[in-house]
């Protein structure tokens, strides 16, 4: 269990393992607690907040955590991020919460640049960020920011969840879990699956499936669409795959 971190200080977690949908439950937990709107007494930033806010509406009901996560949470992989974004997502001040929350995954992926920059920031973090890093395994070879984190950070080991296929994936479309079921996929590829391969596993449950003759040529256009997509070169295979996937989960809504 993640102990809630302190609202004093800031707070460097590193996640290790493999299993993305746990993963997720643990930054759902950290959201809970951190991105709890406060009141304009206990929020530094209170005076710039309520110019973008009109008075009155800033901590309205049930609209509180939507906002509050819009401004107050991000999420990068390692390998997307520039220098100057990363150092512009470190300055942020949060809007109506204590603390911001950040997540950088895959961070074995960081350029020498990076590292060092970060290996430059780590003990000089601001007192209003949660920072999280994510690997999926530990490299043999020594990381110089991974060895700054171990002692630092707080580490939390996610156990080796069993092997994803094509059918967990076509169970979480037909779910509409557009975020699990991109996890499934994003399992598949870093486990070699070849596209052509999930492709026609995809093709094969849904003929199983009892569904309507309209919903099922949909479904069966969309793949055919993709398949051609990846075929002739227009877009790479996982992109054009995320997309399926998309798609696939909002036509079974």
């Amino acid at each position: 269990m993640v102990t809630p971190p302190s609202i004093s200080a800031p707070m460097i977690y590193l996640f290790v393992g493999e299993d993305e949908l746990a993963k997720q439950e643990k930054i759902q937990s950290l959201k809970n607690e951190i991105l709890r709107p406060c009141g304009p007494q206990d929020d530094p930033s209170a005076q710039n907040s309520n110019k973008i806010f009109p008075r009155g509406q800033l901590f309205e009901g049930a609209k509180r955590g939507a906002w509050a996560e819009s401004f107050n949470y991000e999420a990068f992989y390692a390998k997307e991020l520039t220098l100057p974004l990363l150092n512009e997502a470190l300055s942020r001040v949060p809007v109506g919460v204590k603390q911001r929350l950040l997540v950088i995954k895959d961070i074995l992926r960081f350029k020498d640049n990076f590292q060092d920059f970060l290996l430059s920031r780590v003990d000089n973090l601001p007192d209003d960020i949660i920072l999280v890093f994510d690997i999926i395994s530990m490299p043999r070879q020594q990381n110089p920011l991974l060895n700054k984190l171990l002692k630092v950070a707080r580490v939390i080991h996610f156990k080796s969840k069993k092997k994803s296929n094509a059918f967990d994936l076509a169970y979480e479309i037909e779910r509409r879990q557009v975020e699990s079921a991109l996890n499934v996929l994003a399992d598949l590829f870093r486990a070699g699956e070849k596209p052509e391969r999930i492709l026609g596993a995809l093709r094969y449950q849904f003929t199983k499936q009892s569904l309507n003759l309209d919903e099922r040529l949909k479904k069966v256009d969309l793949l055919l669409a993709a398949d051609v997509t990846i075929k002739t070169g227009k877009l790479k295979a996982q992109f054009a795959l995320e997309m399926l996937v998309v798609r696939l989960c909002k036509l079974c809504t």
